[in-house]
């Protein structure tokens, strides 16, 4: 499985899906990456695309033509090329095939990017549109992580806390997964 590290950081990322497996702080030997327990959630930190959610039905109309995703697209069960790899980047590529084009009608190179930056982790996408009408799609990524992280913590312990205050609100999900038509005030 390829990996990066520097003087903090260690992390592991399977080509399958470009997802990230481990993240690893080398002085304390702390884990950061939920375990992918496959009785819970068998996932570590899972790349969505061309869709983050899920469809009506798991389909939709373009062109004319019918196609079918399934939620949060295809791209966390293809194989990635690793496509640049130095000390502490590593880059992971996926093109366009005629599998994808039976589910998603375009021409694409889809490419993660990790890095590191001493204790943090940098992660980019890249979506390349290789042909020649407009496309649409949407990317994201779903990391699980590990908590509590040492002994004699709790689950309510810890809490996210961003650089700047978000502003954007929140678009609800319904029971079915899907994104309901209004957004929710923002906290």
């Amino acid at each position: 499985m390829p990996s990066i590290s520097n003087d903090q950081l260690s992390i592991q990322v399977s080509t399958k899906g470009a997802e990230l497996q481990s993240i690893r702080h080398k002085q304390h030997g702390l884990e950061y990456m939920w375990d992918g327990d496959p009785a819970y959630w068998g996932k570590h930190s899972p790349v969505l695309f061309p869709i983050v959610g899920e469809l009506k039905n798991k389909q939709y109309s373009y062109g004319g033509k019918e196609y079918h995703l399934d939620r949060h697209g295809f791209a966390r069960e293809k194989e990635f090329t690793v496509t640049d790899k130095r000390d502490t980047s590593i880059t992971f590529s996926l093109l366009s095939d005629a599998d994808t084009a039976q589910r998603y009608p375009f021409n694409f190179k889809f490419s993660v990017r990790y890095s590191l930056e001493k204790n943090s982790i940098r992660i980019s996408f890249l979506v390349e549109n290789a042909g020649n009408e407009n496309m649409f799609f949407s990317v994201g990524g779903h990391p699980a992580f590990k908590i509590p992280l040492v002994e004699d913590t709790h689950y309510e312990d810890y809490e996210l806390v961003f650089a700047e205050k978000e502003t954007i609100g929140r678009w609800p999900i319904s029971p079915e997964g899907l994104i309901l038509t209004e957004p929710s005030a923002t906290r």
